[in-house]
Parts: C-alpha cells; structure tokens; sequence
C-alpha cells in the first residue's frame, strides 16, 4: 500500500491510497487544480483516480470535490446527509456518487475502507481505517475527543494518522481568532489538541504502528516542533518499547510539513 498526504490542515485536506491498481483520495480539500498539481508533482495521474471519499462537509475537506470529480470523472463515496451538507447544487446531476454509511465497511477496487462516527460539529462526520495487502492505516482527524470506539478501531494500525491541531494555551492567546472559535475548537465536538494525543499516545496507544503521522496542524495556534515534542514525551513515558525515534520523526515532520 502507498500512502501519500496531499495536504493537511485548515487550507486544505487530502490522503492519497494506492494498493495494486486501486488509487484513491480520502477528501479534496484544495481545490481541483491544486490537488492535481500536487498529484502530479507526486507522479500520480490525476485522471487515474478510482474514487473520491468525502467524511464530511466541511470546506477543508470538501472544496475540490465538485470540480475534481467531473473533470477527471470519479465517483464521490460519501453518506447522504453529507451529500446533502454538501450542497452541490446545479452540478450534482454531472457527478458519480456512491452512498455509504459512516458505520459500514464498503470496498473500492482492492482497498477496503472501514469508517466509524466521530464526534465532531458537522452532520455525520467519520474517520476511517483503510487496509489492503495485510497494511493497516488509520485516518483520525476532525474530532473533539478520543471516543473508546476509536481507541477500539485505530489498535493494530501499521499507520496512524492522527489530528493534533491546536496547543490550548497558544489557542487561548491567539489574536487572530474571535472567543466563539476558540469555543468551539476546544468543545467536544472540535478538534484535538496536543495534550489530547498525549493522553492517548501515554495511556491507548498500542504500540503497533511504525509511523504515527501528526496531521491537521493549526498554522496559528500549534508548532509542529511543539507537538511533535509532546507526543514523543507522551510515549517516552511507556518506556522502550514504545520508545520512537525522534530524529527519524523530525525529518518527517521537516519533509512532509505534518
């Protein structure tokens, strides 16, 4: 299985999933021509991709959707109460769509995709385990906390992409955001913060994963530096075997910018 992020973060979501012949996008948040740029900068044929799966209706997810599914013809995999959020208006009839449920399993190709509700302020919002070839990743993103159910769903990943959006004291001072969206980023149907994931990487965590990618960081209210260190601190905590190589995890951070 090939796993690429096109892009994470409040400008823009999208994962990449490749397995045999199978090419996938878990969202398009970018906009069209963005995201076939990066695609193609990659090596990836933009017009090759198999299917669109939308977790939820939220720009940063959503934007590119419309324009990327009727420009290369892909088929947008997505619940109908977000379809519905979505509001595609006077292009839905020129789009593919396939319904699914945000509690059921369905396949694209060779790829098995298993997505489970989180909480998080939007209609009927998911994250989602993809696996293929014996490779487990996990996609957790969008949510204000960890629910048993994704501790229960994310155990046995080989990769873990996990939201650390926010450090709470640099949320609460920042200048760029009025109080009401501070509010809401730190509710519980938000979005994660660094203690959140240290919390679970100290006390969930399995262990499994070789890589455990840090993804949908804020650009005003987190550092990357900030929360790889407290993620690495959190597992330290576990002792060696779940010791993490933190040379290895800062280029990571230095290439893939998550």
């Amino acid at each position: 299985m090939r796993v690429r992020i096109i892009g994470s973060g409040s400008s823009g979501n999208v994962l990449y999933i490749e397995s045999g012949d199978t090419r996938v996008l878990v969202d398009v948040g970018l906009s069209a021509r963005e995201t076939a740029r990066r695609l193609t900068e990659a090596g990836i044929d933009p017009s090759s991709i198999d299917g669109i799966i939308v977790t939820h209706e939220h720009g940063d997810h959503a934007r590119g959707v419309s324009v990327f599914a009727r420009s290369h013809d892909v088929p947008v995999y997505t619940t109908a109460a977000t379809r519905e959020a979505c509001q595609f208006g006077r292009f839905e009839s020129k789009m593919r769509f396939a319904e699914v449920r945000s509690s059921e399993s369905f396949q694209i190709g060779a790829i098995d995709f298993h997505p489970f509700t989180v909480p998080h302020d939007a209609v009927d919002s998911f994250a989602i385990t993809i696996e293929a070839n014996g490779t487990k990743v996990a996609l957790v993103t969008d949510l204000g906390y960890i629910t048993q159910l994704v501790c229960d769903r994310v155990r046995g990943a080989d990769v873990l992409i996990l939201e650390s959006n926010h450090d709470v004291e640099m949320l609460k001072i920042c200048p760029h955001y009025p109080w009401s969206l501070k509010q809401r980023v730190l509710s519980k149907h938000g979005h994660l913060s660094n203690d959140h994931v240290a919390t679970f990487l100290a006390e969930e965590f399995d262990g499994r994963a070789r890589h455990v990618v840090l993804a949908h960081l804020s650009k005003n209210t987190n550092h990357p530096e900030v929360a790889r260190l407290a993620a690495l601190q959190a597992l330290d905590q576990r002792g060696p075997l779940f010791s993490f190589d933190a040379e290895r995890a800062k280029k990571d951070v230095q290439e893939h910018g998550h």
